[in-house]
């Protein structure tokens, strides 16, 4: 077999040696990783579990606690004034998530700190938090279920009273916001991955990324949303053993750990198995990677000196062949001698005529062929620390592409809560602090582009939050620089900066750059770096640059919201005009109308926005009644019946009027159930409770306190004090249960501020 084909051999052993070699790696490296993931998962799992454990066990103790000392404090009676004793318990505990201190009295009696009025009919005696109580003698969990005062998502944590003579007063409760639980239960995670979940013992969501979900899912039952790969863990999972199954979960493999949380609630995660099969495939592909280089390297390397080895080989070959042809001919000595001669002559010509220096040495003195083999040895190690060398600089490569798919995957992160839901200001925060961890700032600044000047929307770092909603000004500042140029600007040190502005006197180098939308910026991306002056770095460019377009594009859009919200209060006005004019509603009216409903939506703690929209939208409450003939409006004597059945519609036609628009949503609900009265009695759905928007229910009240104190053609002013007791006593016509018990209770505490609003806004 040739030299060269030996060779070709060697090679291809080589390559399916690195094959092999890449395969048994994968494998063992995917049950490391696996048992790895599984001992992560188990023990992330068991400890969030054991901290609910924990947490509800504190809300036991504390019941139990509390429970005593009600009894200790009543005695064998019930003192009047115990709601503010809960409001001081509330103010007390409200850190561990509680939002509500009430107690169920043995005589039917209700009490909490929030001073709520339970609906009639109401007796806590058959809730099942007072039974349950009862039945277990002792501080127990309920179920979950929706609270009647807040409507969200809540758990009861109750315990019987007995008084010190033995006398049971009642029950005593915390009422739990599971957004407490949720919060600490969605953000689980194994390696940055994964769904956590909390369910009840019944097997229902409690608590998970999809909202949907919670109190409407079991995760024994099958469902569209839950898949039926889920029931078959669920026996153990419901029964409180901790434990890991394999499932699958939205089309592919996953694990499912879970674990106890106490002896109410179990927790779990869900992890896909495209996580780790991912680790262990990157890993595998760069040991494939490092094999097929050093194959080449050998290869380059080697091939030269093979070829001149193969050129000597067939040199020598062809003299030791004319030496036998010579030799093997002789009939004498003296022929022999002068053969020899000649091919002496021949030898040494073939040796000069040779490549390789080597077989030169061999053939004139041993001793020098063994020094030459010995300086083989000394190249061929050099080769061997020159392939190290690349195999650490293969290393050094490898760290480095693994520090830039961290900042890739903050990126794809960043992207991620651009195109999800939820309020802007937070998303920004999100993605300040994501932009943040993965460049390894000190401080990241995300500015925007108001009043001619930029305004700091959300920042971390720099250890301090008085920099939100600071006013940077155009001209002579960095981030000014590259907001006009719409080019970003590099500052490796600050110090030699004229127009850095001081944000913290530990920043050394600040990177402004624009957010640029359609050829206008529109805000500055701001990332500053601790330590000594840092060079510009273009790879880190590149990675800000996209989150720098996607985030110019959101600011845009809410520019663009902005517009469109204050376009459509716009026309909210002057659709108030429109309504003034048809149904001789005067301007003063529609003013109170907005400043009693203003009031109320401050006072039942609405958002500024809520505030805003009800002020100008509760002016268009009557707007329908464009469509009514002004025959009908201006009568001075009672309606007909047929009259009165088209006055009725005057609510469905306000809200056709005011269309689908989404920002006019407001307006329309108040159109459509301003005439809806709390015990079901109004027009024109006859909605009831909690069916009517708080919207509506706060024009409502609005609507007829102004209506009792304006004159009408039918009938004259009434004073303050007559209207107050019309709508919290009632005359037959008005009575006290058309209205919430939240809305009388605002109207009991407020009537004098809407009695000054009138007089303030009465026509003179």
């Amino acid at each position: 077999m040739s030299l060269g084909r030996k060779m070709i051999i060697l090679l291809a052993g080589f390559l399916a040696v690195a094959v092999t070699l890449t395969a048994g790696s994968y494998s063992l490296t995917a049950r490391s990783v696996r048992a790895r993931v599984e001992e992560a998962g188990n023990s992330l799992v068991s400890e969030t579990a054991l901290s609910l454990d924990e947490y509800f066990s504190k809300l036991l103790s504390l019941t139990s606690s509390l429970s005593v000392s009600v009894s200790a404090l009543f005695g064998n009676t019930v003192p009047p004034d115990r709601a503010d004793l809960f409001g001081r318990y509330l103010d007390s505990v409200r850190s561990h998530g509680v939002q509500d201190v009430f107690m169920g009295f043995e005589n039917g009696d209700f009490s909490d700190a929030t001073r709520w009025s339970p609906p009639e009919g109401y007796d806590p005696r058959i809730r099942s938090w007072y039974v349950e109580a009862l039945k277990k003698e002792e501080a127990v969990i309920t179920s979950p279920y929706r609270d009647l005062i807040t409507g969200e998502l809540i758990v009861s944590v109750t315990a019987p009273v007995i008084s010190p003579s033995g006398k049971l007063l009642g029950v005593f409760g915390l009422d739990v916001n599971l957004a407490h639980v949720q919060e600490k239960v969605i953000s689980r995670r194994i390696f940055g991955e994964g769904i956590g979940f909390l369910v009840d013992r019944k097997g229902f969501f409690l608590a998970s990324p999809f909202p949907e979900w919670d109190l409407s899912e079991s995760i024994a039952i099958p469902s569209t949303a839950v898949p039926s790969s889920l029931s078959t863990p669920a026996k153990a999972l419901l029964l409180g053993e901790p434990g890991t199954a394999f499932i699958t979960f939205r089309g592919e493999s996953a694990m499912l750990f879970h674990s106890p949380a106490g002896d109410y609630f179990t927790f779990g995660v869900i992890l896909p198995e495209t996580v780790f099969r991912r680790f262990v495939r990157d890993i595998a592909a760069l040991h494939l990677f490092g094999g097929f280089v050093i194959l080449l390297l050998a290869a380059v390397l080697l091939f030269p000196t093979v070829h001149g080895l193969r050129m000597s080989f067939a040199s020598l070959s062809a003299v030791a062949d004319g030496i036998a042809e010579r030799l093997s001919g002789n009939r004498d000595i003296t022929e022999t001698a002068f053969n020899v001669q000649v091919l002496g002559a021949e030898i040494g010509e073939a040796v000069e005529d040779s490549r390789v220096a080597e077989f030169k040495r061999f053939l004139r003195s041993l001793e020098n062929a063994l020094k030459i083999i010995g300086r083989q040895g000394e190249e061929i190690a050099a080769l061997t620390e020159e392939a190290l060398a690349i195999q650490d600089n293969l290393t050094d490569v490898n760290r480095e592409l693994t520090e830039r798919q961290k900042i890739w995957r903050n990126t794809l992160n960043v992207m991620e809560t651009l195109s999800g839901t939820g309020d802007s200001g937070g998303k920004l925060q999100r993605i300040a602090d994501s932009i943040r961890e993965s460049t390894g700032a000190f401080g990241v600044l995300l500015a925007h582009h108001r009043d001619g000047a930029l305004r700091n929307l959300a920042i971390t770092g720099y250890h301090s939050a008085a920099l939100l909603d600071v006013a940077i000004p155009l001209e002579g500042s960095v981030a000014g620089r590259a907001f006009r140029e719409k080019r970003p600007v590099w500052v490796e040190d600050v110090s030699l900066e004229p127009e850095y502005g001081m944000v913290h006197p530990e920043v050394a180098t600040e990177v402004e750059i624009p957010l640029v939308h359609r050829g206008r910026s529109v805000g500055v991306l701001e990332v500053a770096f601790a330590g000594e002056g840092r060079p510009r770095d273009d790879e880190l460019m590149e990675t800000l640059m996209p989150v720098a377009s996607a985030l110019a594009g959101l600011f845009d859009v809410e520019d663009a919201r902005r517009e469109i919200k204050e376009s459509y209060r716009y026309l909210a006005e002057k659709l108030q005009s429109v309504t003034e004019i048809h149904h001789l509603e005067t301007a003063d009216h529609m003013d109170r109308i907005g400043a009693y409903s203003r009031l109320a939506a401050e006072t039942l703690g609405k958002s500024r926005e809520e505030q805003d929209d009800i002020e100008i939208f509760s002016r268009l409450h009557d707007i329908g009644k464009l469509r009514v003939p002004m025959s009908i409006l201006g009568k001075a004597g009672p309606l007909t019946d047929d009259e009165m059945a088209l006055v009725r519609n005057h609510p469905r036609w306000g809200a056709e009027l005011i269309g689908g628009a989404e920002w006019l949503a407001a307006a329309r609900r108040i159109c459509m159930t301003h005439h809806e009265k709390w015990d079901g009695s109004g027009y024109p759905l006859g909605l009831s409770g909690d069916e009517i928007p708080w919207e509506g229910q706060v024009v409502a009240l609005a609507d007829v306190y102004d209506a009792l104190r304006s004159p009408r053609v039918y009938k004259d002013s009434l004073s303050h004090e007559d209207a107050v007791r019309i709508i919290l006593s009632g005359d037959g016509r008005t009575e006290p249960s058309h209205f919430s018990p939240e809305i009388l209770f605002f109207f009991r505490n407020s009537h004098r501020e809407m009695d000054r609003i009138f007089k303030s806004r009465r026509t003179r």
